[in-house]
């Protein structure tokens, strides 16, 4: 006899496990389950270590008026300019002066211009350090002597030639077109001081361009005026 789990027989016979049937067809995707409610927010977290401190940036556009007196900076300026032709006597011939009729920019408050087309000055008004440029169309007054002189101007400032604000040019024949002459200085004004350019040069000059083929005006005279630092 033979016993096997859960029965007693004479004999006793384990059958063998039979093929697996086949895999069945899989079932349809649930529907989507409704969306949970947010958290609420955590706590803030503790604040960094504070950073390196940057380097000092650069120093900002200092404005002026008159109650500041303790600023530095300057914001005067003068553009100036002379349209007809001007006939110069040499120097210290009582008309030796670049006369000047117009103007496109000016602080009317910093500068006095009452004489300028009379006998060239400009008075300023606020002292400080002030850039000036210069220029003159110009060449020596027919006839022209032999041998033939240069011709020259300079910056003026109370009467008294400035250094290093002379330059020349010159004239090689009467049928000569005339010649651009320029400058540059940089000088202290105070107050009520006055500048002029006058003909430097031993000969007259004249202020008359060659104005054949061209369309518009020629300025003759120029200057620009840019204070840089107020005193």
């Amino acid at each position: 006899m033979c016993k096997d789990d859960h029965h007693e027989c004479d004999y006793c016979c384990k059958c063998a496990i039979g093929p697996q049937g086949p895999q069945g067809i899989p079932g349809l995707q649930g529907a989507q389950g409704i969306q949970g409610v947010p958290g609420a927010q955590g706590f803030a977290g503790p604040q960094g270590v504070q950073g390196i401190q940057g380097l000092q940036g650069p120093a900002g556009v200092c404005l002026c008026d008159e109650q500041q007196r303790d600023c530095n900076c300057c914001e005067s300026f003068l553009n100036v300019y002379g349209l007809p032709p001007q006939s110069l006597t040499a120097f210290g011939g009582g008309n030796d002066a670049v006369k000047f009729q117009a103007n496109n920019a000016i602080t009317a408050a910093d500068f006095d211009l009452n004489t300028m087309a009379v006998d060239g000055s400009i008075k300023f008004l606020k002292s400080g350090i002030y850039f000036i440029s210069w220029g003159v169309q110009a060449r020596v007054k027919p006839p022209i002597p032999l041998p033939v002189p240069s011709f020259s101007f300079g910056v003026w400032k109370n009467g008294v030639l400035i250094p290093g604000s002379t330059l020349s040019g010159y004239t090689q024949a009467p049928a000569d077109d005339t010649v651009h002459l320029n400058g540059e200085i940089t000088i202290a004004m105070l107050a009520n001081e006055e500048i002029k350019i006058r003909n430097a040069a031993s000969v007259a000059v004249d202020l008359d361009p060659n104005v054949i083929g061209i369309q518009f005006p020629v300025t003759v005279s120029v200057l620009n005026v840019h204070c840089l630092k107020q005193l």
